[in-house]
């Protein structure tokens, strides 16, 4: 089945060579409060019928220096394949994005996308996430149901609770932060070690709030990443989803790093910059949407 996708997404990047149908808005704020949250919205042109959506998260391990930029391509190719897209900034460590902030942020923008969703002609029933690193473990946490502490405090969902996406494409994502007890962006975004704030770290992972219901993912990981490993990360957090009926996939990049990819010869490290801009992932995320949130009008 993954054929015709694979297909559609060689069709749509040569499109993206030839010309230029989506419209691009920039800087849209989704929490006033805040000069980071902002977002571009990428958009299609209209359909007869409403489109899914995307919510692209960059990573850059919660710490400012990486931007919403650095997804900028993946979000303009996924609106040339007929998604909705939005490319989410969101509060950066050391400047307001310390935990539980970037994650109430991720669901503020989510929130926002669903309360826009007839203007912006996409059906809020069918929007994905898509992360990488960092971002990977914001759309993670978007896919599992949370606790009062983490749900947001922003004011564009009146208050409600936000319910989760419908499904998650998690790029060398952490899923367990207690995993990560060294990292330096870990111990900065929680504020501490795992031995000060136990349950800080607990409450920050999304194994921790796993249960039956939660959407379908998918996990693209590189089999050379050494600092978000699958067998630590990734693994534990599939196992614990199939246990409780979730539907869950994995593409495994071969040579694949955190930040390089193993060139062909096993020794040099050649562009692109990470596992999910490869061939291979392209064609893989988009088949698991076709087949999750379903494909666009």
């Amino acid at each position: 089945m993954m054929v015709n996708s694979t297909l559609r997404w060689l069709v749509w990047t040569l499109v993206l060579t030839a010309c230029d149908n989506v419209t691009e808005t920039s800087d849209v704020a989704y929490d006033p409060r805040f000069e980071n949250d902002v977002l571009d919205i990428y958009r299609p042109p209209p359909a007869s019928t409403p489109r899914p959506a995307v919510l692209v998260i960059h990573g850059g391990g919660w710490t400012e220096g990486i931007y919403r930029s650095s997804l900028s391509n993946q979000a303009e190719q996924l609106a040339q394949a007929g998604y909705v897209t939005f490319n989410v900034e969101y509060r950066l460590t050391p400047n307001g994005g310390q935990y539980p902030h970037a994650v109430q942020d991720s669901y503020c923008a989510l929130a926002y996308a669903r309360a826009h969703a007839s203007e912006l002609d996409i059906d809020p029933a069918r929007i994905a996430g898509l992360g990488y690193s960092a971002g990977g473990h914001l759309v993670s946490m978007l896919g599992v149901d949370l606790d009062a502490e983490v749900q947001p405090d922003c004011d564009v969902a009146g208050g409600a609770p936000v319910a989760p996406l419908a499904a998650v494409v998690t790029g060398a994502g952490p899923e367990d932060m207690a995993a990560l007890p060294q990292a330096s962006a870990v111990t900065m975004f929680l504020g501490g070690s795992v031995s000060d704030f136990p349950e800080r770290y607990h409450a920050a992972s999304p194994l921790s709030h796993v249960a039956a219901g939660d959407p379908p993912y998918l996990f693209v990981s590189g089999d050379d990443d050494w600092f978000v490993n699958f067998d630590a990360q990734d693994a534990p957090m599939q196992a614990a989803l199939a246990a409780v009926g979730t539907p869950t996939h994995v593409l495994r990049v071969p040579g694949g790093g955190h930040i390089f990819n193993r060139g062909v010869d096993g020794a040099d490290w050649e562009l692109p910059l990470t596992s999910i801009d490869t061939p291979e992932a392209q064609a893989a995320m988009i088949d698991f949407l076709d087949h999750t949130i379903g494909p666009p009008p």
